[in-house]
């Protein structure tokens, strides 16, 4: 267990000053200038919960960000990276000795896979996402929650039974759809009612858990100017809204990301093993079957109702197939089917990560785009990238007055970009606006009275592949 959780860490080695991707470098962003301020998180905007800027932070204060021939890296992120890798595969191992006691094969199993596809690239491995680091956070809740509902109740079983409501709102915490803890615990308890004494003593404890967690993560965010409507808003509100957008809107590449996805979950063999373990757990039913079940159901729906379907909406299923793994008492054949299986996994992820690995990194327009405004730029000076892309804005050394810096978020709270031409017109007009493709006219917007506008007052200066870089007259 251990040694897995070694490798899956110093997988990660390779990509320790890799450039940052957009959500790296924008979360980090946010993290460095979280305090009161005119949005939801200081002066940006974006639909995440708190925890996940705090464990940002973190990766901040293990090593700042620095500027590469290829881009921004943040050695201290991809380090965070790892470290939730490793823990989470030795949670695997864990979960998988409490719920298959004496089974060293089904540990070894599931200790396998997780380190297989938590290394692989094709579940978005290189970039730390929120789904990364939500992970340990689920493995943890499913270890206290297996454990309370199996021991006798005393002060032991109230905290791990506290333990697992708090490691799960943690989890939502970091990512909000992540709430595999709450939906695997609601099945244990459905099911369980008759067999377990003083059950809802441990499910009243559980939820306290969860909300004490709740409360101090609402109190701090609110110390640091992030108020509770705004934060319902953004994380719940704005998704529903987001989807809509998508649904009507959506350009061709969101399709062409969706197919991708699809290859990625067979490449990378995790639809392979979840449909081997879902069709042994439903022949050889065990009392943990209908709460895992139904757990990994819900992460095979959250993964396209994210709706942009990117390669880290996968890392969403690990949880329900270490679950599903560890629960299975296999015959035979269908054992060494699941082994099988396994092994695909593992040796599609050395594949990929070889690959990847081995890669130089590739100096990318974006990249030339934030060099140029290293170069060109005063210190004062700010920049607007329409849209999205927050790398380029971090890796410029610059600030942006708009505060949306994803697109999607543009597109939904912003659609006739009423905001930014305030924004390029009024005290804090950036310097350098910076564009993707001829204009600001895009899918879901109505930029007429905005690009209007950049015409007038800004003068193209240089193009670097589809980006244009604009100045102010």
């Amino acid at each position: 267990m251990l040694l897995a959780a070694l490798v899956a860490m110093a997988a990660w080695l390779p990509f320790l000053y890799r450039p940052l991707t957009a959500d790296e470098g924008g979360f980090l962003m946010l993290a460095q200038q979280w305090e009161p301020g005119h949005s939801l998180y200081g002066d940006y905007w974006v639909d995440r919960p708190p925890l996940l800027l705090w464990l940002f932070t973190i990766a901040d204060h293990l090593g700042p960000a620095e500027a590469t021939t290829a881009g921004l890296a943040a050695p201290g992120l991809k380090l965070l990276g790892a470290v939730a890798s490793g823990i989470s595969v030795v949670l695997a191992g864990v979960l998988a000795g409490q719920v298959s006691p004496g089974l060293r094969s089904s540990r070894l199993t599931t200790v396998v896979m997780a380190a297989a596809l938590l290394s692989s690239p094709l579940l978005g491995m290189s970039a730390v996402n929120g789904e990364l680091l939500a992970v340990p956070f689920v493995l943890l809740g499913l270890v206290c929650a297996v454990t309370a509902m199996r021991r006798s109740w005393g002060w032991r079983t109230a905290a791990l039974a506290a333990g697992a409501g708090a490691s799960g709102m943690a989890a939502a915490l970091v990512k909000q759809n992540f709430i595999e803890v709450f939906v695997f615990t609601a099945v244990l308890v459905a099911v369980s009612h008759r067999q377990v004494p003083r059950l809802w003593e441990r499910a009243v404890t559980f939820a306290g858990g969860a909300a004490v967690t709740l409360g101090a993560a609402v109190a701090g965010a609110w110390a640091q100017g992030t108020s509770v409507p705004e934060l319902w808003d953004a994380v719940v509100v704005f998704r529903a809204h987001a989807a809509e957008m998508i649904e009507a809107s959506a350009s061709s590449a969101t399709a062409g990301r969706g197919a991708l996805l699809a290859a990625a979950s067979l490449g990378s063999g995790a639809v392979v093993v979840l449909v081997i373990a879902v069709a042994t757990v439903l022949t050889r039913r065990t009392p943990l079957a209908l709460p895992a079940l139904a757990m990994t159901a819900w992460e095979l729906l959250a993964i396209p109702a994210g709706g942009s379907y990117w390669l880290h909406y996968l890392t969403g299923i690990v949880p329900g197939l270490v679950l599903l793994v560890a629960i299975i008492r296999p015959d035979p054949q269908s054992g060494r089917t699941l082994r099988y299986a396994v092994a695909y996994t593992v040796a599609a992820a050395l594949t990929a990560w070889a690959s990847w690995a081995l890669a130089a990194p590739q100096v990318t327009s974006e990249h030339r785009v934030s060099s140029y405004l290293r170069e060109q730029a005063r210190p004062s000076d700010g920049v607007v990238v329409a849209f999205g892309h927050p790398e380029i804005i971090a890796a410029s050394g610059l600030d942006s007055p708009y505060e949306y810096l994803w697109s999607l978020p543009a597109r939904v709270r912003d659609p006739h970009l009423a905001h930014l031409h305030g924004v390029m017109a009024g005290d804090s007009a950036p310097r350098w606006v910076v564009v993707r493709g001829d204009s600001l006219d895009t899918w879901g917007l109505d930029a007429d009275n905005a690009q209007q506008y950049l015409v007038r007052h800004y003068a193209e200066r240089v193009s670097y592949g589809d980006w244009h870089v604009w100045q102010r007259r």
